[in-house]
């Protein structure tokens, strides 16, 4: 008795020989969806909105808009987008780097018009760039002399300030005298918001001498020139907090949402953090630079970032941005492709040379070491990897040189990889809706949503025999037909057939061959596919 049973569909493996893989994996899967243990096709990618062309990053804003028809944001260079933690923020104010310098923008401000976003501002507050003016006013003044230092900063409608202007010249004058206050510089041209200046004056406090709230005057960009105030010997506020705070600079890029209010990005050769919810504010000295190598790209397990780069990880852990704590990871496998890394909630994947990489909790692995040979991985060209997340699997899209093709795997369970014969250039995932969107063209599409399905095509392990026989029978049991099968033995095709039904169906006879693949290829799930010497033994599948 000889009986083949080809069943469990776990998709294609090229590290093992055809004739050593278990009887569940083949050498062939295409548009294959994993998850029911049958072959199973993906629906077709249902289009939901039409954006400009050549776009490179999409990303939806008005995620409380029920439809996803709305709104969609599009750049033309790939954009890392983070929207803000401020959960009572109805104005979705969302930031992102790659489209020049750092910016930020909301729904009023990006959904004016198409295409979006309308506009923008920068995501930052210049620093004042001369000192204020200041000067004793006239009058009897009895008190001891004292010494005074100035600073100011700018303030936008947002409540965001500056880092503070150059400190004024000392002004020693009596204790119980006013002085006149003034020389605010004019701000640079952008569309910063200004809406008032803050003024500090210097105070001996449980600290030292720091700068201390004085007053607040309200300006706009062709009023702060003229402003001027008064230093009326009022109580001082709190101390000046944003000493320290610079704004983000030009070349931020790979904008990252952390733990605690923080955000992390890539500046030259360092990972830099923002204060906490202060999102404009980027301290130096918050940097971490990984010891040996330049950072490519950021991923979040947890409360750690993995920062991947041109040599070792970098793993990144702390409760606030002043007090981050670094540890390279053993495991050299550097990044090759940014836009491949996707954070999974349980661990970060990544495209390097070798395959496509892991860290979680388990530590560090690579996916692909017994899916791929690493000849079979470079034919992928991984420098061209986009990667996103969907329903736990991770999402590739890959450049081979023949166009865009794609393909998914189980990080969970990474025994076989399932390809598709279509890539996207650009992806979204969309937390609120749990749904992974793709860009064809000027078509943004919901994945796995349309009502027609894919082409699925699976070809079987090579079952091999040790005396050369011929099999009589088969049968392929699925949900719909038609199915079409072929019979590969020996290396050749012997036999297709168009099936039309669950009956079994006569095998060509003349031939002995040694080794045998099934193939099939089908627009409905198909559960098993058989062969035997006679229809009495497909009875036992």
């Amino acid at each position: 008795m000889a009986v083949i049973r080809w069943a469990g569909f776990a998709g294609e493996n090229r590290a093992l020989h055809p004739k050593l893989l278990p009887d569940n994996l083949g050498t062939l899967s295409r548009n294959q969806k994993p998850g029911r243990g049958d072959l199973r096709p993906w629906k077709v990618p249902l289009s939901v909105s039409a954006v400009s062309a050549g776009a490179k990053t999409i990303y939806r804003m008005g995620r409380d808009v029920a439809s996803d028809a709305n709104y969609w944001l599009t750049w033309p260079t790939v954009v890392h987008a983070v929207r803000g933690f401020d959960v009572s923020d109805s104005t979705e104010r969302t930031y992102y780097t790659g489209d020049g310098a750092p910016k930020v923008t909301s729904n009023t401000m990006a959904l004016a018009s198409a295409p979006y976003p309308t506009t923008s501002r920068p995501m930052g507050m210049p620093a004042p760039t001369a000192a204020p003016s200041v000067s004793t006013n006239s009058g009897s003044w009895t008190g001891a002399t004292q010494t005074y230092f100035y600073v100011y900063t700018y303030v936008n409608d947002w409540g965001w300030e500056s880092a503070p202007s150059p400190v004024s010249a000392q002004q020693n004058r009596p204790a119980d005298a006013t002085a006149a206050i003034s020389g605010f510089a004019a701000m640079p041209a952008g569309n910063f918001g200004l809406a008032a200046v803050r003024v500090y004056r210097t105070q001996t406090g449980s600290s030292g001498t720091e700068f201390f709230f004085l007053r607040e005057i309200a300006v706009s960009g062709a009023t702060v020139a003229s402003a001027s105030t008064t230093d009326d010997n009022r109580k001082l506020g709190e101390v000046m907090p944003s000493t320290t705070w610079i704004t983000p600079p030009d070349d931020l890029s790979f904008l990252t949402g952390l733990w605690n209010g923080m955000m992390a990005a890539i500046s030259g050769t360092a990972v830099r953090f923002c204060e906490a919810y202060t999102f404009y504010a980027w301290p130096i000295a918050y940097d971490v630079v990984p010891p040996d190598s330049k950072p490519v790209g950021l991923g979040v397990v947890g409360q750690q970032l993995v920062v991947l780069t041109t040599g070792r990880p970098l793993i990144v852990t702390g409760s606030n941005p002043d007090s981050m704590d670094q540890m390279p990871l053993e495991f050299a496998q550097a990044c090759v492709s940014p836009r491949s890394i996707v954070s999974m909630g349980n661990g970060v994947v990544w495209a390097s040379d070798d395959g496509l990489c892991w860290y979680g909790s388990g530590g560090p692995s690579v996916l692909t070491a017994g899916v791929m040979m690493r000849e079979d991985w470079q034919a992928l060209k991984p420098s061209s990897i986009i990667g996103k997340m969907y329903e736990g699997l991770y999402f590739g899209s890959y450049d081979d040189g023949s166009g865009r093709k794609g393909f998914v795997i189980n990080p969970a369970e990474p025994r076989g990889i399932y390809f598709l014969d279509s890539g996207y250039e650009a992806m979204h995932f969309d937390e609120l809706q749990d749904q992974l969107y793709v860009l064809d063209g000027t078509s943004v599409k919901r994945w796995d949503a349309g009502a027609s399905l894919m082409t699925v095509k699976a070809k079987s392990k090579t079952f091999s025999f040790l005396a050369p026989t011929n099999l009589a029978v088969a049968t392929v049991v699925a949900d719909a037909y038609p199915v079409t099968f072929k019979l590969h033995v020996d290396g050749a095709i012997k036999y297709t057939k168009t099936v039309t039904s669950r009956q079994p169906f006569r095998l060509p006879s003349g031939f002995l061959g040694f080794d045998w693949q099934m193939e099939v290829e089908a627009s409905s799930p198909i559960q098993v596919v058989a062969l035997a010497n006679a229809v009495s033994e497909l009875g036992q599948i």
